[in-house]
């Protein structure tokens, strides 16, 4: 009996000295993260009038103010550029979910001649750098004269063939019977993957949308090289907005006010995380797996 007690003491101690350890690397790599994005929030409430110690780095607010948020959206057009990224980003994550999701059933739930090949073909695409596609979507929504509306940054690219694959290993994993069982009671295809095969996929489906979404929102080269090559300046996203808005304040009040600028376009992708974190992989809403 004592064997035991000591075994399991001993196992309790490595549990605790595990955690420890785990707490202290998980606080170090988080800090390593956070610190630059805190300062960059102590420099946008400084005051447009604060003249820092030359040399000096400040931890804390110094001279606190909110004016340089008020003065950004004013200046750069933030709110417009806002519309314009919510709809993109939303329309494309929203377009590419549906792609992914019939795509991935297709593959994984269904047999066909050339199921393989097709397969094969997709994983090739992914050995293909993203940049080395961007010459061929700008001359695609030439082509189609998409190239100065909102279409243009959101229709190419809705094949995510790594969101079609992540979503297909999931549903893969969804047992036959269950489907069969469906088909029985007549239930076709399309009905199977909303009535069905969605609502086992939540956490897959939360997942891509999570990273979809913070990717697209933070998308920046194609937009620049489509908008600026045809001059639809209304159409700049926030990312595009930042990036050309040039501050005339004189003094620092230039720097806080971008730093202000750089901050609020965070804020939708924090907000996005914080609310939907609890769906990514979350085993529990898989219902009716087992």
């Amino acid at each position: 009996m004592s064997k035991k007690l000591q075994t399991a003491g001993l196992r309790r101690r490595q549990e605790r000295r595990f955690n420890v350890i785990s707490i202290v690397f998980l606080s170090v790599i988080a800090f390593f993260q956070l610190f630059p994005f805190w300062l960059k929030l102590v420099d946008a409430t400084h005051s447009p009038d604060f003249y820092p110690e030359l040399g000096k780095v400040y931890i804390w607010f110094a001279d606190f103010t909110l004016v340089n948020f008020k003065t950004v959206i004013q200046s750069a057009r933030l709110f417009q550029a806002f519309g314009v990224s919510l709809l993109h980003t939303v329309s494309f994550t929203a377009l590419s979910l549906f792609v992914a999701v019939i795509v991935g059933y297709v593959l994984a739930k269904m047999n066909f001649r050339g199921k393989s090949f097709v397969s094969t073909m997709l994983l090739t695409t992914l050995m293909v750098p993203g940049e080395i596609m961007l010459a061929a979507n700008y001359k695609i929504t030439i082509f189609f004269g998409i190239n100065d509306s909102i279409l243009g940054i959101i229709l190419p690219g809705i094949v995510n063939v790594f969101g079609i694959f992540l979503v297909k290993q999931y549903m893969a994993n969804i047992p036959d019977s269950v489907l069969e069982a469906a088909s029985i009671d007549g239930c076709g295809e399309f009905r199977k993957i909303i009535v069905i095969v969605f609502p086992m996929s939540v956490p897959i489906i939360m997942t891509y949308v999570i990273l979809t979404f913070i990717g697209t929102w933070n998308e920046y080269l194609f937009p620049m090289i489509l908008y600026t090559t045809s001059g639809s300046g209304w159409l700049y996203t926030l990312q595009l907005a930042m990036q050309s808005f040039y501050p005339n304040f004189g003094g620092n009040a230039d720097t806080y006010v971008r730093s202000a600028g750089m901050i609020l376009i965070t804020v939708p992708i924090i907000v996005m995380y914080l609310v939907f974190q609890k769906y990514i992989l979350n085993q529990s809403n898989i219902a009716g797996l087992k």
